[in-house]
């Protein structure tokens, strides 16, 4: 009767301890599946950012969104989670510029500011000038695409092209001067030949 109840007391151990292997294994390939799941959410974050493309300033702000992404996909065990994680993330970065736009960028007003001379136009002229660069300037800085950029620098130098020089301004100042001191001195030459025909009677007769 006991050796009875000891082999059910055994029987009963091994049905236990068999389910506990059972729920172990099942339990590590379900952490398998998520420590997969989660490891694959963040190489799709590296893939969908790249530090390395921005500037310091961007990039500590990159690596703080890239940080806090990483441990929230690491604390997630859904995979719909992980991926609006990582599409969030994308998102976050994608508004601030790379290295090669702000050099587009940076090119672009140094073409700008280099196709007019401000100090060769008088007052009037130069608060235009000042007007059109600040205009094409945050224009470009919006753009980011060299084309449009390009665009932009033509359209400000055909703008600079219809403002006349103080040299334009002195030259047609000076030509109408000259157009003026010569009607002056018309007029006075007409009317000096005309005085020299007046006499009196007894001069023309003498």
């Amino acid at each position: 009767m006991f050796a009875k109840k000891l082999n059910n007391m055994k029987k009963g151990t091994a049905a236990v301890i068999a389910a506990l292997l059972i729920a172990a294994c099942v339990g590590d390939a379900y952490m398998a599946r998520i420590e997969a799941m989660q490891n694959e959410g963040v190489a799709k974050l590296a893939e969908a950012v790249d530090p390395s493309l921005y500037r310091e300033a961007e990039q500590k702000e990159i690596e703080k969104i890239l940080e806090d992404t990483k441990a929230a996909i690491r604390a997630s065990k859904d995979q719909d989670e992980i991926d609006k994680l990582v599409e969030k993330a994308a998102a976050d970065t994608s508004g601030f510029k790379t290295d090669a736009q702000y050099a587009t960028e940076e090119e672009g007003i140094a073409k700008l500011t280099a196709a007019v001379d401000p100090s060769l136009y008088r007052e009037a002229e130069q608060k235009e000038i000042q007007k059109i660069l600040e205009n094409t300037e945050a224009a470009i800085r919006e753009s980011g695409d060299q084309a449009e950029i390009d665009e932009l620098i033509s359209k400000a130098e055909a703008q600079f092209s219809e403002l006349k020089t103080d040299a334009e301004y002195a030259e047609e100042e000076a030509a109408a001067a000259a157009a003026a001191a010569a009607r002056k001195s018309s007029k006075k030459k007409k009317s000096s030949g005309s005085q020299g025909c007046v006499g009196t009677g007894s001069d023309v007769f003498n």
